[in-house]
């Protein structure tokens, strides 16, 4: 299987784990809000109670998060590898630059799939 191939695989893989995960967030925060005795709890502390995000918008919310960490973690391992140090030194880096790795993902998942898929069916074609 080529590079590409698997790349575009594994964005979709944790593309669908994180709509689904994002189904059933909604799912338990939609039945929560609706538990009287969890708004009486909110309440005896003082604390707001916000709207539900809502099922479409909690199902794309967790999708492009998990679709941006896989892509991210891409972006990473592809920089990474052009560094002559050991590897100690890149899962250090690695561990502190998460955060930007995975907001670069989560902004760039969409045109990275369509890249690679360009980059997948020109080498098949030619």
């Amino acid at each position: 299987m080529k590079k590409e191939l698997k790349q575009i695989l594994f964005i979709c893989v944790f593309l669908i784990v994180g709509c689904i995960i994002g189904y059933f967030f909604a799912i338990y925060q939609i039945n929560q809000y609706k538990d009287p005795a969890f708004m009486e709890l909110l309440a005896s502390h003082n604390m707001s109670s916000s709207e539900p995000i809502g099922l479409t918008k909690s199902i794309i919310n967790f999708g492009c998060l998990l679709a941006g960490i896989a892509t991210g973690g891409i972006f990473y391992n592809s920089i990474a590898k052009k560094w002559l140090t050991t590897i100690a030194p890149k899962i250090f880096i690695g561990f502190i630059t998460f955060p930007f790795y995975t907001l670069a993902g989560i902004i760039g998942f969409i045109p990275f799939i369509i890249y690679k898929s360009i980059i997948l069916f020109r080498s098949d074609t030619c």
